[in-house]
């Protein structure tokens, strides 16, 4: 592949995550966990909610797919600059955002907000994703050093063994120990790297599908059974690293890959090219608009199951007002690239003038 060919169907996925995202975020602010699980719209939104809870774990296996060959160099280092860029810039705009609507800064406090990964209320992920960024050229030294497909299947689920499988046997009390849990972001990424490798071919695409679609249903079944007509169940299973999720971003992954997109109209390809160069930024700054529309549902719709029919019209109003913001900041990403550009090209002419 020339290596100016975008990959279309890792566009798509990104694309399928950043929704994934925002959607999961209708849940979290449309009072969804403080409603006992009863009724057949609570169940439908159960299984909403679990079928988008495949977008942190979409990201960070396309990550791998994406960043299997890097290795250790100045320019690879460079390339977290656009991140690092993204997550000041949203960050500044929360805590202003933030400033106007009653909260309080000082100097003090805006550098630790940012330096604590607080200015912005969702950049858990940066604070991961910058982890998991400077550990990429070890761990893909790890992963090519690796003598064939079994032992890189057995990296994975000896990770999948730590991290996720736990999950499934704590599910009633604490049998074994979780303490590499949050090892999670590293199983995905070798998921990625071996997917990448290992491609599966599927001669019957719509089976991969299918088995999506049952065991999102059989897991959503599993969630409402284990709420037992109560309040949601936050349990291991369900998390980032739980089994249900695991096996449900594996399966549709792979069907993403599958899909033959070099037919779709090129204005469409851009689209979603463009989304998935602003995927980070989207997602920052998606709460600004968060708190700007929920309060209102929330206040208009008085009863938490009648906000449903309201997600066909607050996800997409998120999602474009938070891609216009990410786009307008991707604008001045390329400014400030040209104007540094320019810059340091002029002290190279001018050292190199003085040898």
């Amino acid at each position: 592949m020339n290596k100016r060919e975008r990959n279309v169907n890792i566009d798509l996925t990104k694309c399928m995550a950043v929704l994934g995202v925002l959607s999961v975020h209708f849940f979290l602010n449309n009072q969804f966990y403080n409603t006992p699980v009863q009724g057949e719209r609570m169940y439908l939104m159960m299984a909403m909610r679990t079928a988008c809870m495949v977008c942190v774990p979409l990201f960070l296996i396309t990550t791998g797919y994406l960043m299997a060959e890097k290795s250790l160099s100045l320019r690879y280092y460079k390339g977290i600059l656009h991140s690092l860029f993204f997550y000041l810039a949203a960050s500044l705009c929360c805590m202003v955002y933030a400033s106007r609507h009653g909260t309080s800064y000082t100097w003090h406090t805006a550098i630790q907000d940012l330096l604590d990964f607080t200015g912005a209320p969702y950049a858990w992920y940066v604070e991961m994703y910058i982890g998991l960024f400077l550990l990429i050229p070890f761990l893909n030294l790890i992963y090519r050093n690796l003598a064939g497909k079994r032992q890189k299947q057995i990296l994975i689920l000896t990770l999948f063994v730590l991290t996720s499988l736990s999950s499934l046997i704590n599910i009633s009390s604490y049998f074994v120990t979780t303490y590499w849990l949050h090892c999670y972001p590293w199983m995905y990424y070798f998921i990625g790297c071996y997917l990448r490798e290992y491609p599966l071919r599927l001669k019957k695409k719509h089976l991969v599908l299918a088995a999506y679609v049952i065991w999102i249903v059989l897991c959503a079944a599993f969630n409402i059974y284990r709420s037992g007509g109560g309040k949601y169940e936050w349990g291991m299973y369900a998390d980032w690293y739980g089994f249900e999720n695991v096996i449900s971003t594996i399966l549709l992954f792979i069907w993403l890959q599958s899909l033959s997109l070099e037919r779709l109209p090129a204005i469409l390809k851009k689209g979603m090219a463009c989304v998935s160069r602003l995927s980070l930024g989207i997602y920052l700054l998606s709460w600004i608009f968060d708190q700007q529309f929920y309060p209102i549902l929330n206040e208009r719709v008085p009863m938490m199951t009648g906000r449903l029919p309201y997600f066909l019209v607050i996800v997409p109003a998120v999602f474009v007002c938070s891609f216009l913001g990410a786009w307008l900041l991707d604008g001045l990403y390329r400014v400030c690239q040209f104007f540094f550009g320019k810059i340091f090209q002029k002290i190279r002419i001018v050292r190199g003038e003085k040898m």
